[in-house]
């Protein structure tokens, strides 16, 4: 069994704002200072530090499963659980975002202590009328292996 879930929205987003920071940053080689030492030292290991974040927002987002374990990429960490740790999958409609909340179909993953881990950049906008959202049916399709496996 291989499956792969992806927010095609968070990483595209997430990617081209690291990836227009990364354009806006080279400037500052041609600024007045720019030919200076410790100037395009510094730009050099910012400009590489932001286009290591943009490669890495490019792949975030992003739940695989395999016969052995389930990873997850975040942005800044990827975290494996084997299937052993798992009871199931739930999708639960959250608010997301640190000012502006905004309402989103997020992923969740269910220990056996019955704690839920919930995966802020597996998300997407709730279902309009009676359609399913791409979450709902990662969860289904997790759930369904979940099952066959106990």
């Amino acid at each position: 069994m291989r499956y792969r879930f992806t927010s095609r929205w968070v990483r595209v987003s997430s990617a081209s704002i690291f990836g227009c920071f990364f354009f806006l940053e080279t400037g500052a080689y041609f600024e007045k200072n720019g030919t200076q030492p410790g100037e395009i030292a510094f730009t050099s290991a910012l400009l590489a530090v932001i286009a290591w974040a943009a490669v890495r927002a490019a792949r975030a987002a992003t739940l695989l499963a395999n016969d052995d374990k389930i990873t997850v990429r975040g942005l800044f960490r990827t975290r494996s659980w084997s299937w052993d740790e798992i009871d199931g999958f739930v999708v639960d409609t959250r608010l997301v975002g640190r000012y502006i909340n905004y309402r989103r179909r997020m992923l969740g993953m269910r220990g056996h202590d019955g704690t839920v881990r919930w995966f802020r950049e597996l998300i997407c906008r709730p279902a309009r009328g009676a359609r399913r959202s791409w979450v709902d049916d990662a969860a289904a399709t997790l759930n369904r292996y979940v099952s066959s496996r106990h």
